[in-house]
């Protein structure tokens, strides 16, 4: 019966390491796709405001170059 036991155990133990090492390699690549996700839309962010920095100062511009063509025009 110890026999049993024994055997039974070395059966299952492997398999259990394999699984908890599968579980460990899948949390580490979950936490590497996190990390390169948030990196990925710090970026994003960034340069959505030097976007939206660069329209406002366009807009700024044109609303300037119509105010000028209206004056020219006046003359």
């Amino acid at each position: 019966m110890s026999k049993q036991l024994t055997s039974s155990f070395n059966e299952i133990y492997p398999k259990n390491m394999v699984v908890e090492d599968n579980r460990g390699r899948r949390l580490s690549e979950m936490y590497r796709r996190l990390k390169s996700l948030q990196a990925k839309r710090f970026h994003l962010r960034n340069e959505l405001a030097a976007v939206e920095k660069y329209l406002g100062s366009l807009d700024s511009q044109i609303k300037s170059y119509e105010h000028y063509d209206q004056i020219g025009f006046k003359r």
